[in-house]
């Protein structure tokens, strides 16, 4: 039995089964899936070649010798994941690779479902919510200049139980161009796009959403249009901690003693696409800071020379702003922000502090 991929999301009874090859999955996939693949990536290739060079006859039968002996496996993986669940396959475009699997399941008795039109349904399901989502939350954005904490901040608030949507780590990416630094997982674009609508849709009912204000891209992903007018329309509140307490979240972020070697070998490449904002002399003189482990000199002069003066508009003197909350207690801000949101009328300008006494 097939059935739609908006019913699909739905139930909470399906255990949705990629059975296309490990590269595919990890290309895109839809939130939640598991990967049991009827081929291996060089498999996959193999009969790929085998279908253009030869024809689809002569790649059905290659297919079939390649997977039959793993039948017994393949149903037990699913059988031990779907646990209570029901599951339903699905491969690229709902074809051969899905469908055979369906009909081996249904022959020795285990009910399942096909997604029908396969992944390709699904992308073509969130392309479409997505150019045309109606953001009905209001935004809180959080500004701030680097190693303040907004993201942090945001983790405190969902704590508390209160509505966030951290951008950066469904981009697995921090926004900048130390951003990948450290981080072994790529996201695309296609399971970004995913996750953001689970996101928002989990999300539909709540009459607000806290978010940390980013440009129009995340490293390489893209923000849907929609949401980046609202963070415009938003509420924008300022988070401001001292360069000491600044300097102290970068480390812990992008810092293990002892540093990996590929970890230092990134944080060079980064440094080294500054040359044009900053210049190679100074590019040099923190590589050279850097090989001597001088790494809060390194943290401390990206601030003052690079992302300070590059991203002004989180100033309190460049751009307007309902609060400008101190973060130098996480917890503390988190509960500025939700008495601002929660009591408007009440804190207006009280949260607001005098930048000057953090730096």
């Amino acid at each position: 039995m097939e059935i739609e991929i908006g019913e699909a999301l739905k139930r909470s009874d399906l255990l949705f089964i990629d059975v296309r090859s490990p590269g595919e999955y990890a290309e895109a996939s839809i939130p939640g899936a598991i990967n049991i693949p009827l081929f291996d990536d060089r498999e996959h290739h193999q009969l790929g070649t085998i279908f253009h060079l030869l024809g689809e006859n002569e790649a059905r039968h290659t297919a079939l010798m390649m997977v039959s002996p793993k039948l017994p496996a393949l149903i037990e993986s699913i059988n031990e994941a779907c646990g209570n669940r029901l599951p339903l396959l699905y491969c690229r475009r709902g074809g051969l690779r899905s469908l055979s699997l369906y009909h081996v399941l249904n022959l020795i008795g285990i009910p399942a479902l096909r997604l029908k039109q396969g992944y390709k349904a699904f992308r073509r399901y969130v392309n479409e919510h997505l150019s045309c989502y109606q953001l009905k939350s209001e935004l809180y954005i959080l500004h701030g200049l680097t190693g303040v904490g907004k993201t942090a901040v945001l983790k405190e608030l969902e704590k508390k139980g209160f509505p966030i949507i951290d951008l950066e780590g469904l981009a697995c990416h921090r926004g900048s161009v130390f951003g990948a630094v450290g981080l072994d997982l790529f996201r695309s674009q296609k399971d970004f796009d995913a996750l953001l609508l689970q996101q928002l849709d989990r999300n539909s009912n709540e009459p607000y959403l806290v978010i940390e204000g980013e440009g129009s891209r995340i490293g390489n992903i893209h923000l849907p249009a929609f949401l980046s007018k609202g963070m415009n329309k938003g509420h924008r509140i300022l988070l401001a901690a001292s360069m000491k307490t600044r300097v102290k979240r970068i480390l812990s972020t992008y810092i293990t003693e002892p540093l990996a070697d590929n970890t230092l070998i990134e944080l060079k490449e980064a440094l080294s696409s500054l040359r044009r904002r900053m210049g190679d002399q100074k590019v040099d003189h923190l590589t050279g800071l850097l090989n001597q482990g001088k790494y809060a000199s390194v943290a401390e002069i990206l601030c003052t020379d690079y992302y300070d003066h590059f991203y002004s508009d989180s100033r309190p003197e460049c751009s307007k702003f309902e609060a400008v909350i101190d973060a130098t207690d996480l917890e503390n801000a988190a509960r500025e922000i939700i008495k601002l949101i929660e009591q408007p009328e009440i804190n207006s300008g009280q949260a607001v502090l005098n930048t000057c006494s953090l730096q």
